[in-house]
């Protein structure tokens, strides 16, 4: 009788635990996926990089997050951000994007959505992307662009560029354009 009672109570507890799972796909997909969450995050950021005593370069965003616990580590600004940097002849250029992320391992920035690169001078690129290899100080782009020199009365437009830092090497990809040409 004592077994007959034990039993009936597993087989109770069992019906009970079976009856409450349930196999809903959402659920199991949200435990899945596995959510990355940032080791800080910074508001109204701005950060100076000095060599020497002298400023090289300003990065400021309204939001930073750093996810340099991840694998892969990274630095987002989901909100935009915004860089100045100075050349040798501390001339001020700007570079502003609405998304940007840092990869630090891999010493590559990549910045999104709306990126205007102003040199001291006035010459401006727009793309919707821009990649900056740190390493090789190297600047590119494989999406649409639009480079204006005012100075030289010029628009350029095409898909992929790449240049230094100063501009001073440009290799424009598939360009159409206004040239202004000195009649002699």
């Amino acid at each position: 009788m004592m077994i007959r009672n034990i039993i009936l109570y597993c087989c109770i507890g069992l019906g009970m635990l079976l009856a409450s799972c349930t196999n809903d796909m959402k659920n199991l997909q949200e435990l899945s996926i596995r959510k990355k969450y940032p080791q800080g995050e910074a508001f109204d950021f701005k950060l100076v990089y000095t060599d020497s005593t002298k400023v090289v370069a300003v990065l400021s965003s309204v939001l930073n997050m750093d996810f340099t616990n991840q694998q892969m580590p990274y630095s987002e600004f989901p909100e935009g951000v915004k860089l100045e940097f100075y050349d040798a002849n501390r001339h001020k250029n700007t570079v502003e994007a609405k998304y940007g992320i840092i990869y630090p391992t891999a010493d590559m920035v990549e910045l999104r959505d709306s990126v205007v690169l102003t040199t001291y001078d006035g010459k401006q690129l727009r793309s919707p992307q821009l990649f900056w290899d740190q390493k090789e100080d190297w600047i590119f782009t494989d999406r649409e662009f639009t480079f204006t020199d005012h100075q030289k009365g010029t628009v350029t437009k095409g898909i992929g560029m790449d240049f230094d830092k100063q501009f001073s090497t440009v290799k424009a990809h598939k360009t159409t354009g206004v040239l202004a040409v000195e009649e002699k």
